[in-house]
């Protein structure tokens, strides 16, 4: 049984990416925020007053089938809605465009004959299987033949130097809502090997919708450079492979490999986590004005009691001086500090070492009594 605040604590962290219809079973649901971003956040918000509803149709709740069997007494098939006509033109258009770019313009032409006919055919697998997936979104359904029909139908449309995907997927959503039908045999996913399952086809379903991506952005997005020629990503990152600060990149990564190697992986671990500082107190010794570690506490009080006498505010006339005395003064304290912590932790750590009851190895060597 699914949990109200188990549903709204995954709409609020993962909604975006349809955690929440996962977790009730409405995996077409999940994998269109997922392409969409929660149908660009709009969708993610009408959610929220939506959550209840979805989450009594997962627990099969009587009610809502009550309210189901009316509706279909009511209306045929179901009615038409704004929010999935947008949701089925959306990511109609999107995967239309998708699959249309994601294989390189140039290769397409290189392509005598076959070239322009994929030109036109890609867009219509892509829109129709959008418009499918919003269309079979909840207690409705639609065969897809529908859907790739009505796409079909912008064909001629398609033929033109700069296709418009958005009339594919206004006649396949068009369509789809005239021949959608009431989905009486839906049930909601249960058992663990059906979790298994959905877990990985969504993973595989989203892997695909990221290479779509992929494809796209290296083929078709371009980086101006500081003259202002645009260069292709693909070609951007095939000569960054051949440029010097890669080849000085991996220099240096095969130079520190061998000097993990001479020292040992531990010690360089250690150097790595000494240089990033993750404590802090190696900037602390800067600000208090020490080149090395290795200081006594007296005199660490000392120079911090003189560093806060001489950047105190009130020593200064001018607002400007006192802005920055202060912003200095602050830096000195948060330097004392942090040393003053780092201290006293290392003293707890030597007092705790010094309670720990070490193991003796006095019987080890003891000598023999004979009889």
């Amino acid at each position: 049984m699914a949990h109200i605040v188990i549903a709204y604590l995954c709409w609020f962290f993962g909604g975006i990416f349809g955690l929440h219809h996962f977790y009730l079973g409405r995996d077409k649901h999940a994998l269109v925020w997922w392409m969409s971003l929660g149908g660009l956040s709009l969708g993610w918000f009408r959610d929220l007053w939506r959550l209840p509803e979805y989450l009594y149709e997962a627990n099969k709740d009587p009610r809502v089938k009550a309210a189901f069997r009316a509706r279909r007494q009511q209306h045929e098939k179901p009615p038409w809605k704004v929010a999935r006509f947008a949701g089925q033109m959306f990511i109609g258009m999107l995967l239309g465009y998708l699959f249309r770019l994601a294989i390189p313009e140039k290769v397409l032409d290189d392509l005598d004959v076959v070239g322009p006919i994929l030109k036109v055919i890609l867009p219509i697998p892509g829109v129709s299987l959008g418009v499918y997936l919003v269309s079979n979104i909840g207690i409705q359904k639609v065969a897809y033949r529908w859907c790739l029909l009505g796409a079909l139908f912008s064909l001629v449309l398609l033929l033109q130097e700069k296709p418009p995907i958005e009339m594919a997927a206004s006649c396949s959503t068009v369509l789809a809502c005239y021949k959608v039908e009431w989905d009486i045999e839906r049930e909601p996913p249960e058992g663990a090997c059906t979790f298994i399952k959905r877990v990985v086809v969504l993973s595989i379903l989203g892997c695909l919708y990221l290479c779509l991506w992929t494809s796209v952005i290296y083929y078709n997005v371009h980086i101006t450079t500081g003259d202002g020629v645009q260069v292709p990503i693909h070609e951007a990152v095939e000569n960054f492979f051949q440029s010097p600060a890669w080849k000085e990149f991996k220099s240096s990564m095969y130079m520190l490999k061998q000097k993990c190697e001479q020292i040992g992986w531990d010690e360089c671990y250690f150097l790595f986590i000494e240089r990033i500082d993750p404590t802090g107190e190696t900037h602390a010794y800067k600000v208090l004005g020490f080149e090395t570690k290795y200081i006594k506490p007296e005199e660490i009080q000392s120079r911090c009691r003189k560093l806060s006498r001489q950047y105190h505010p009130d020593k200064f006339k001018t607002e400007k001086e006192k802005a920055e005395a202060q912003e200095k003064f602050i830096e000195v304290q948060k330097a004392c500090d942090i040393l003053n912590d780092m201290r006293r932790r290392r003293a707890d750590k030597n007092m705790e070492s010094d309670r720990t009851p070490k193991s003796s190895s006095t019987n080890k060597h003891k000598p023999r009594t004979e009889f």
